[in-house]
């Protein structure tokens, strides 16, 4: 799903991201996934926090080998997600990769941005408010 993070023209905006759905209902907290990148296996370069997932259908719907950035989660209130949004091969991630992800962002440094449900709607016709 494309993010309106921090703004509407921000590059998560215009880019496609995978993300976690850790909280349901009308009220979303999604941590973001992404393509692995070797930098990310530098403790300079990297997010502190990671899950480094191997695609693999029995615990992610992941196509490549994932980094799960488990800094940062993106709250978005009063909003329903249709269900053209999930991924094909596996709507889920299996319960012990996310039970470790919900360890991982158990931290003090753990952030969580609320994201403006107006621009998201917008950027995205799939999701539509609640309220």
């Amino acid at each position: 799903m494309l993010l309106p993070f921090p703004n509407i023209s921000s590059q998560l905006a215009l880019d496609t991201h995978m993300y976690i759905c850790i909280e349901e209902g009308s009220n979303k907290e999604f941590i973001k996934c992404q393509k692995f990148k070797p930098t990310h296996l530098i403790s300079t370069m990297a997010p502190i926090n990671t899950i480094i997932e191997n695609s693999d259908i029995l615990r992610n719907p992941f196509n490549l080998k994932t980094t799960i950035d488990c800094d940062k989660s993106f709250i978005i209130n009063n909003v329903r997600m249709d269900t053209r949004l999930l991924t094909t091969n596996r709507s889920d991630i299996c319960p012990e990769l996310f039970v470790d992800v919900k360890t991982k962002t158990d931290h003090p440094q753990f952030i969580t941005e609320t994201i403006n449900s107006d621009d998201l709607c917008h950027i995205n016709r799939l999701i539509t408010k609640t309220v």
